[in-house]
């Protein structure tokens, strides 16, 4: 896996390239990612909480306690080795783990700081727009870009390299500006698929 973040920004995202692709399983295999959809949905459910609770805790103490930060970067990695299956990687079956390193094909993580602003979650939400705005046109951009991988990977059995790196590319942006509003970094996230 290569370096995913630009200057050093304290979320790492990155999805290994699928060498090959079963061409009818990328049909399916949202289907089998079901389960595991599910449970995706309840730890999001569950992130959205903990960030309740940690925007108090910030508020009062200037401090994201590590064991409520290190659950929430879990409930998170679940969720994109999720999505890097059903999307991208026929096998292994992404394990029902919190754990770094659990699912070969994808690498999350998150730098704790050691104290936050206290005042800054009150707007992140505001300095977010326009990452909503961006994100919400390169969203639209990646399902075309999807579709043209699923007739790609059915014709010749791989992925198209520069599809899949816009399609890691949006997901990384994602997963920067999901953190950046979990709480879990004052720092603003970059506007690059990089």
């Amino acid at each position: 896996m290569t370096a995913a973040t630009t200057d050093a920004y304290p979320v790492r995202f990155d999805v290994a390239y699928p060498e090959e692709s079963g061409r009818w399983l990328i049909l399916v295999r949202w289907l089998l990612g079901i389960p595991q959809l599910i449970v995706a949905n309840l730890l999001q459910d569950l992130v959205q909480i903990l960030a309740f609770f940690a925007f108090w805790v910030i508020l009062f103490t200037r401090n994201y306690p590590e064991s409520l930060f290190r659950l929430v970067v879990g409930a998170m990695r679940w969720n994109y080795n999720v999505y890097a299956y059903v999307l991208f990687h026929d096998g292994p079956y992404p394990p029902f783990s919190l754990e770094a390193g659990a699912y070969p094909h994808l690498e999350y993580d998150v730098e704790r700081q050691e104290q936050y602003n206290r005042w800054l979650p009150l707007v992140k939400w505001l300095l977010a727009v326009p990452h909503f705005i961006v994100l919400a046109f390169l969203w639209m951009a990646g399902g075309f870009v999807w579709l043209f991988c699923i007739f790609a990977v059915l014709v010749t059995g791989r992925f198209p390299r520069g599809a899949f790196n816009f399609l890691l590319g949006v997901g990384r942006w994602s997963a920067r500006v999901s953190a950046y509003l979990m709480l879990q970094t004052d720092r603003y996230p970059p506007f690059s698929l990089s």
